[in-house]
């Protein structure tokens, strides 16, 4: 007997901002930016993709409302995950962390692509300093905060080693035309 195609997926916006998110107090030193650059690792989740069997993730089976997805909302697929390992060290070379609590971990991260997207992280599995990621959606009031950040830290000669990430510049003016 054939199996039946299950109904379209419901792509919902988020209805509210969460309040809880905030950036670290000030810019973090270098030296700590340098260090978490190296640690930082990321895992696909398959809450944040709209096609979790493209990626070789099973379905996800939790609750179905106020999620992004980084292959359908950012058009971030499978043949850009090469970039993530740089996503990865360009936010937290900005600063773009929340503060630290119980580890020295810090449990959200913030990136911005040069697509204008900027992409929030949690930690999934903070023993091996592994993230997963999804978009901020345009109209997201913290999208603000990251981009004043950015821009405060890769514009400045002293903060930010544009010879590692020559794009990053570029990156904040499309996230900052994107955000508006």
């Amino acid at each position: 007997m054939p199996r039946k195609k299950p109904p379209p997926r419901i792509v919902a916006r988020r209805s509210r901002d969460n309040p809880n998110r905030r950036l670290s107090a000030g810019v973090p030193a270098i030296a700590a930016r340098t260090e978490l650059a190296e640690r930082v690792r990321y895992g696909a989740y398959s809450k944040h993709k709209y096609n979790p069997t493209a990626y070789k993730l099973a379905p996800y089976a939790g609750r179905d409302s106020e999620r992004t997805y980084c292959d359908e909302h950012a058009k971030f697929g499978k043949n850009d995950s090469d970039r993530i390992p740089l996503l990865l060290k360009r936010g937290v070379m900005l600063g773009l962390w929340s503060d630290c609590q119980d580890e020295d971990l810090p449990p959200l991260l913030w990136t911005i692509d040069e697509s204008g997207w900027i992409f929030e992280l949690r930690v999934t599995n903070a023993g091996q300093s592994q993230y997963h990621g999804y978009p901020v959606l345009p109209g997201d009031a913290f999208a603000r905060h990251v981009l004043i950040r950015a821009r405060e830290v890769a514009f400045a000669t002293d903060e930010f080693p544009l010879d590692q990430d020559p794009n990053v510049q570029a990156a904040i003016a499309a996230a900052e035309a994107f955000y508006r």
